[in-house]
C-alpha cells in the first residue's frame, strides 16, 4: 500500500495520505511531492484537495533526521512535501490534530477547509533538520502577534479559532447539501457562505464541495491571480503592477465564453484558456 494516493474526478484531484501512522516519513514524504508534481503537470486537474485519510490532519510521532548529510538534506527539501510552485488552486480538508509538519502541509495550500475536531497548533521544536517554515505561513496568514502566540506559547486554536484569525477559510457544519446552480441556466452570482453543511459535517466532504461550487468560475482567471498574487509578495506596489503574466483573462477564450453564456443564459463551459 502506498502512503499516498492520487486520484482525480472529473477536474478535482485529491490528494490523500494514507500512512497508517499519519506520520511523516521519508517514503511519505517522496510520495507527496511526487503527487504534487502530478498535480502541477496533470492539464486535467484544476483544482486539487488534500486531506489525510487517519483521524487527525498528517501528525504523528517525530521521526529523527537520518544520520547522513543527504537524508538530512531531503528531509529538509521535502518538508511536508516540499515546495511546488503550482499556479492551481490547492485546498486543504482537516480534521483532528493539525500541528508541526502537518500545519507546514496545511499552510502549503490556498485556501483550508476544518470541522469541527479540527484543532491547530505550531509543535515546533527548533531542531536542526527541521525547516522554519511555520513562521513565514503563517506571518502572511494571521499577522506578526498571532504568529508569535501560536509558535512561542505552544498554544492549541480550535476550529472556530483558527476562522476567527484568519488561519481556516471555511467551516464544515453538519446539515443538507447545499444544491448548485443548474446546468441549464445561467448561475447566480452568490458569495459562498463562511460554512459548507454536509451530512456528516466533515472536512472533506466540505472541502470537495468548496472545490465544486470554484469550478463553476473561469479557472483562467483564478490561476492568474494566484500567480500575480503571490509574485507581488514582498515587491513594491508600482512593480507589482507592471507585472506581465500570461494568459491573460480578459484576452482569454474563457472571456469570450463567459460573455456568450451570459448572454445565453446558460452555464459556461471553461476550457481553461
Amino acid at each position: 500500500m502506498t502512503d499516498v494516493a492520487y486520484t482525480r474526478h472529473d477536474r478535482i484531484a485529491h490528494i490523500q495520505v494514507q500512512a497508517a501512522s499519519g506520520a511523516f516519513s521519508p517514503a511519505m514524504r517522496r510520495e507527496l511531492n511526487a503527487a504534487l508534481l502530478r498535480y502541477k503537470h496533470d492539464a486535467d486537474a484544476w483544482i486539487a484537495v488534500v486531506s489525510s485519510a487517519g483521524a487527525d490532519f498528517v501528525g504523528g510521532a517525530r521521526q529523527p533526521a537520518g544520520e547522513n548529510y543527504r537524508d538530512r538534506h531531503e528531509q529538509a527539501t521535502l518538508w511536508a512535501g516540499g515546495f511546488v510552485e503550482v499556479w492551481k488552486p490547492t485546498i486543504a480538508a482537516i480534521r483532528g490534530r493539525c500541528g508541526g509538519e502537518g500545519l507546514g502541509l496545511a499552510l502549503a495550500c490556498d485556501l483550508r477547509v476544518a470541522d469541527a475536531t479540527a484543532t491547530f497548533a505550531a509543535d515546533f521544536t527548533g531542531l536542526p533538520s527541521e525547516p522554519d517554515v511555520l513562521a513565514a505561513w503563517l506571518l502572511n496568514l494571521v499577522g506578526v502577534a498571532r504568529t508569535f502566540e501560536l509558535l512561542w506559547l505552544a498554544r492549541i486554536v480550535d476550529a472556530a479559532q483558527a476562522r476567527r484569525i484568519g488561519l481556516v477559510n471555511r467551516l464544515a457544519t453538519k446539515g443538507a447539501l447545499k444544491a448548485l446552480p443548474p446546468e441549464n441556466g445561467r448561475f447566480p452570482m452568490e458569495a459562498m457562505g463562511e460554512e459548507i453543511p454536509v451530512p456528516d459535517g466533515d472536512a472533506l466532504t466540505a472541502a470537495l464541495r468548496f472545490a465544486e461550487e470554484l469550478l463553476l468560475y473561469a479557472p483562467v482567471t483564478r490561476n492568474f491571480q494566484k500567480e500575480i498574487a503571490h509574485r507581488s509578495i514582498g515587491v513594491p506596489f508600482h512593480y507589482a503592477q507592471t507585472l506581465e503574466l500570461g494568459p491573460n483573462p480578459y484576452a482569454s477564450t474563457d472571456r469570450i465564453e463567459g460573455t456568450r453564456a451570459f448572454v445565453e443564459n446558460r452555464r459556461p463551459v471553461w476550457q481553461n484558456k
